[in-house]
């Protein structure tokens, strides 16, 4: 049986794919650090689907190598620095193309969920 999971396992629920495209769309409406991002990721509805800290944390490692985000250290304040991140103008290209992709596929959804209303999951259907 399927189950929506809360990491990255084999079986994660599909809103887990889309928490890079929201932690760019994060850092494009502010700098932010890794905590203070989880925390903005359950504003966008992810929190029963939120990955741990260090998947994040990985997340944003893998997109600065890329490109798409750049971080420095922040030792303004008190207690231990951070490391901010920031998008960069790479992480606006690849934002602007996932926007349009998302906007491409919600289409699709709608079709499905078209479709699937119309169904009768009553029946009990044998599949070999």
């Amino acid at each position: 049986m399927y189950r929506h999971g809360h990491g990255f396992g084999e079986h994660q629920g599909m809103r887990v794919r889309f928490i890079g495209p929201f932690l760019l769309l994060a850092l494009y409406q502010e700098p932010s650090y890794g905590y203070e991002l989880m925390e903005r990721l359950k504003n966008f509805g992810f929190e029963m689907y939120m990955p741990d800290q260090t998947a994040i944390y990985k997340m944003l490692r893998s997109m600065e190598e890329k490109g798409f985000v750049s971080s420095r250290w922040d030792t303004e304040g008190s207690g231990p620095a951070k490391r901010m991140y920031d998008v960069t103008a790479l992480g606006v290209e690849l934002l602007k193309n996932l926007a349009s992709e998302i906007k491409d596929n919600i289409k699709i959804y709608e079709n499905f969920i078209e479709a699937f209303e119309k169904i009768d999951l009553s029946e009990n259907r044998k599949t070999e």
